[in-house]
C-alpha cells in the first residue's frame, strides 16, 4: 500500500499535488478558527502538532527493531537537521494560529510567503525559477498590501503581524531542512521522529495549559461549556490535524524530493489564491485588486512549471 502512494505521488504531476494540498489546507485552517471562540489559538495548535505526532509514530513505528539502528544512531550534525526540521515545522504552526487569531487568513497567507520566497531568491538558478519568483513577487505583494491596507481582524494586528513573519520565516526553513532529509531517504521516518522531538518542545511550554483549558474550556467558549463539548472539541482538532497536518507533511516529504527548493517556494505561492477561494465560501469575495494578486500567483506557477519533466523514480 505504501508503495502505490508513493509511486501515485512520483507519477502526478507536483504541481496537481500541491494545489490539492492547499485547498485541504485551508478549508481545514477554516474549520479551525471555529475552535478559536472555543480554544485559544495556541492552545489549539498544541494538539494540531499532537495528534500529527501521535498518527505519524503509530504509522512509522520508529521504534521497531527493524528501524532504530538507522534512525537513532546518528552524529551530531544528523541530529541537528532533525532537530531543525521538528522546531521550525512546531514555530511554522503555532506562529501562524496565533496570527490567524489576529487577522484574517487571506492577510496571514499571504505575508507568510516572506519566508519561501526568500528560500526561492537564494536558490534558485533557471530562468523559470527567477521570472516565477518575481512574478510571484508581484503578486503576492500585491494580496498582501491590498489586505493590510483593510485589515478585517477583530484582536491585535501588530501582534498577528510579527507572528506571520516569524511563522514565515520558519517556512523558509522548513523547506530547506525538508528537503535536505528528504533527499537522504527514509523521509516520513525521519519526519515522524522531527515532529516527536517539536511536539515534546512545544509540551514545555503549551502542554499543561491546553489539557486544562479543553478540561476547563474558557469563559467565554460557547458549545465547549456543554455537556460533552469537550469531547467535541477534541474531534474537532483532531479533524484539522489530519487534513492540515498529516496528510500534508507526509506527501511534502514525497514531493520535496522532486523539485528544487525553489520551484517548491514557488509553486506554493498558489495559496494564497486557494485561500482567497476558500473565502468565497465564507461570504469573502475579492475586489479587482486581490483578483490580480491571484492570477499574478497563477502565471508564477505556470512559468516555473511548464517545463518540469519525467516524474521522479519510484523509492
Amino acid at each position: 500500500m505504501k508503495r502505490a502512494v508513493v509511486e501515485m505521488l512520483n507519477r502526478v504531476p507536483v504541481v496537481v499535488i500541491v494545489v490539492c494540498e492547499s485547498i485541504v489546507i485551508y478549508s481545514a485552517t477554516a474549520i479551525a478558527k471555529l475552535a478559536f471562540a472555543q480554544l485559544d489559538p495556541l492552545y489549539a495548535v498544541w494538539y494540531r502538532v499532537g495528534f500529527m505526532a501521535v498518527l505519524l509514530l503509530l504509522w512509522r513505528r520508529p521504534w521497531s527493531a527493524a528501524k532504530r539502528g538507522r534512525l537513532f544512531r546518528r552524529d551530531a550534525r544528523s541530529w541537528g537537521w532533525v532537530l531543525l526540521l521538528g522546531v521550525s515545522l512546531v514555530l511554522m504552526n503555532t506562529m501562524f494560529y496565533v496570527a490567524i487569531g489576529n487577522m484574517d487568513m487571506g492577510i496571514a497567507v499571504a505575508i507568510e510567503f516572506i519566508g519561501p520566497l526568500s528560500v526561492a531568491v537564494i536558490s534558485g538558478h533557471g530562468w523559470r525559477e527567477r521570472i516565477g519568483i518575481a512574478v510571484a513577487a508581484v503578486g503576492v505583494v500585491l494580496l498582501a498590501g491590498i489586505s493590510l491596507a483593510n485589515p478585517d481582524g477583530d484582536g491585535s494586528f501588530l501582534v498577528g503581524l510579527a507572528a506571520i513573519f516569524i511563522g514565515g520565516s520558519m517556512w523558509g526553513v522548513y523547506i530547506v531542512t525538508g528537503r535536505h532529509i528528504a533527499a537522504g531517504g527514509n523521509s516520513l521516518d525521519n519526519l515522524c521522529v522531527a515532529v516527536a522531538i517539536g511536539w515534546a518542545v512545544q509540551s514545555l511550554f503549551l502542554g499543561a495549559p491546553a489539557v486544562a483549558h479543553l478540561i476547563h474550556p474558557k469563559a467565554d467558549a460557547t458549545w465547549a461549556l456543554e455537556p460533552g463539548g469537550p469531547l467535541k472539541l477534541l474531534g474537532l482538532l483532531f479533524v484539522v490535524s489530519l487534513l492540515a497536518s498529516f496528510f500534508p507533511y507526509v506527501v511534502e516529504q514525497v514531493t520535496m524530493r522532486r523539485v528544487t527548493p525553489a520551484a517548491f517556494s514557488v509553486m506554493q505561492s498558489i495559496n494564497p489564491a486557494v485561500a482567497i477561494g476558500v473565502g468565497l465560501t465564507l461570504g469573502e469575495i475579492p475586489g479587482v485588486g486581490e483578483m490580480i494578486g491571484v492570477a499574478l500567483v497563477i502565471v508564477a506557477v505556470i512559468i516555473t512549471f511548464s517545463g518540469d519533466a519525467a516524474p521522479a523514480p519510484g523509492r
